[in-house]
């Protein structure tokens, strides 16, 4: 006859077939018994603890109500066959076989459903031992309660209660956490109705449970199989380079001590150097003097943004004797000194230079452009001058275009030496710099005549009629003309200007001495596109103005962009060149 069993370890759960042994067919008709044990017999046994067990629930056996064979304490051999719990095998010891018939006691039918359920009805099961204990106790004649046996076998039974209660608990852990991990677990299927796990005897209630593995030599082969997580752990935190991946050509590589960068031609590290931002390019120059010398090299810095900055001392000539030819420094605060003392004479190769309301003083502005030969455009917007910073200014030859707004410190002399110098300008911006009636008149008389673009608002008091028509006979390719604020023009100046045969904007904002039907008289120029009169008509007016320059635009522009590096929102570029690799 062959009979199931469950074999237990770890995670894995497995049946197997086995043939009863003779101890097996002995202790089964032990249990088949409906005998009561006398408790003469259970004090031969070796083991109290297990025979109390086997005697208290062989004693219910006696009453007809427990001879039900629905009842799970009726454990004959025909019962433990239709559960489908085998026994174990003679090399199991007597403790494994008690816990084993002590789980499948609480292994019983759920009532609403036709699983079985292991370990589901432990307290039940306790609560039924204990009154089988008390029937059996009515029933029998010869043991009373006063008995020294009776009481130690309702204390025995007590305390296999509470450890298998003990016991289902631990199962119900081990079952939830295994049945996530595990491509075996029962949790879909029909579940076994006798724990998988044998329990060791001497469980304490305040000590952790200690599972027995299964003797079957399959189990300990698999325990045998299984990796060790201590030699791993061990393994992995020992390699030195766990972090690295090398192949043995790599390694190779790495470890034949030759360096190939000094095999590579400058040629190819710049080519590599020039995607790298500029901080990086500044840690590149410590790594070695090759790297800093090709990191210095000027093609790797032909541009330059460091607006809204703070540059320390020194720094500003280390930049600029880089090589850079397109820098912006706008709103940029320099610190002292921006150049080290006694400093030799070096020519920048600075073309577009872009100081807009930056914070410097004359000393470095003097010192800067005292090194630069090659401008073509700059802006010195809110920039405090002098003659010799002028004169600086004056020897870039090769200027087309300056924008001096809002700057200070220009005089007569100055004005007049820049425009004698300046003969390439194109563009000049020098709104609202404050200037003199001489300043006016040096700038109208020789300024350059291939400037298109000029800005001369702001001249409130000096700017007057003949001044326009000055620069109308100097100028006449002029296409940008910017008089807003000049307060002393009259309407003469209207006659000076529709001389300009090539002007497309002009603008005579807040020119208040200039009446609304002498701007009618501009519908004869046919280049003129654009009208900027702010401030001097209303808006009847302007809708009257409208309907008799149906083609020109009015009120178009708000702020002028003559000379200007930036226009709008766009700060990555300087007169249309890109700041920023």
């Amino acid at each position: 006859m062959a009979v199931l069993f469950l074999s237990s370890h770890g995670a894995s759960r497995h049946w197997r077939l086995r043939r009863p042994s003779r101890w097996a067919y002995n202790r089964m008709a032990i249990f088949s018994s409906t005998t009561t044990v006398d408790t003469t017999t259970r004090k031969r046994s070796t083991n109290k603890n297990h025979v109390s067990v086997v005697g208290a629930l062989v004693s219910t056996t006696k009453s007809s109500h427990y001879e039900h064979p629905s009842s799970p304490s009726a454990l004959t051999f025909e019962a433990l066959e239709e559960m489908g719990i085998g026994m174990l095998d003679s090399e199991e010891s007597s403790s494994s076989a008690l816990s084993a018939i002590a789980l499948a006691v609480s292994a019983t039918s759920d009532d609403n459903s036709n699983e079985t359920t292991p370990c589901a009805s432990v307290s039940r099961m306790a609560h039924q031992l204990q009154h089988t204990q008390r029937l059996s106790l009515g029933s029998t004649g010869d043991i009373t309660l006063d008995s020294p046996a009776v009481e130690d076998s309702l204390s025995m039974s007590r305390q296999s209660a509470e450890k298998l209660q003990i016991l289902a608990q631990a199962k119900r852990s081990s079952l939830g956490s295994e049945g996530s991990g595990n491509s075996n677990s029962p949790s879909k299927r029909l579940r076994n109705p006798l724990a998988a796990v044998t329990c060791n005897n001497q469980i304490d209630g305040t000590a952790s449970l200690n599972f027995q593995p299964s003797t079957s030599r399959l189990a300990q082969v698999r325990q045998a199989k299984k990796p060790s997580t201590t030699n791993i752990t061990t393994r992995i935190v020992a390699a030195d380079s766990f972090f690295v991946f090398r192949t043995p050509a790599m390694s190779a590589h790495i470890n034949s001590g030759i360096n190939y960068f000094e095999r590579l031609s400058d040629e190819i590290l710049l080519d590599i150097f020039k995607w790298l931002p500029k901080k990086t390019l500044l840690r590149m120059a410590t790594v070695c003097r090759r790297f800093n010398r090709c990191s210095r090299d000027e093609t790797l810095w032909t541009r330059l943004d460091l607006g809204l900055r703070t540059i320390r001392p020194g720094a500003l000539e280390q930049i600029v004797r880089r090589g850079v030819l397109v820098i912006r420094l706008a709103q940029t605060s320099i610190q002292e000194p921006a150049f080290a003392p006694y400093t030799e004479v070096f020519r920048t190769r600075l073309q577009y230079l872009d100081l807009s309301m930056a914070s410097i003083t004359r000393s470095s502005l003097l010192t800067l452009l005292s090194h630069c030969r090659q401008l073509k455009k700059i802006s010195l917007e809110n920039i405090e001058l002098d003659d010799d910073i002028c004169a600086e200014i004056a020897k870039n030859e090769a200027l087309e275009a300056v924008n001096l707004t809002m700057a200070s410190g220009l005089t007569s002399n100055s004005v007049r030496l820049m425009m004698e110098s300046l003969t390439s300008l194109s563009s000049l911006n020098i709104s609202w710099t404050d200037l003199s009636a001489d300043a006016v008149t040096a700038l109208v008389t020789h300024i350059s005549p291939n400037l298109i673009r000029l800005n001369i608002a702001g001249c409130r008091r000096v700017l007057f009629d003949s001044h326009v028509a000055t620069l109308q006979k100097r100028c006449p390719q002029l296409l940008e003309l910017d008089l807003s604020d000049c307060n002393s023009l009259t309407p003469t100046v209207i006659t000076a200007i529709m001389k300009f045969k090539m002007l497309e904007y002009l603008s005579v904002s807040r020119c208040y001495l200039i009446p609304a039907t002498k701007f009618i008289e501009l519908k004869s120029m046919p280049s003129l596109t654009y009208l900027d009169i702010f401030g001097m008509l209303s808006d009847t007016a302007m809708e009257v103005l409208e309907k008799q320059l149906p083609k020109m635009g009015i009120n178009k522009f708000i702020h002028s962009s003559v000379s200007r590096p930036t226009v709008g929102t766009r700060r990555t570029s300087i007169w249309g060149l890109r700041t920023r690799d």
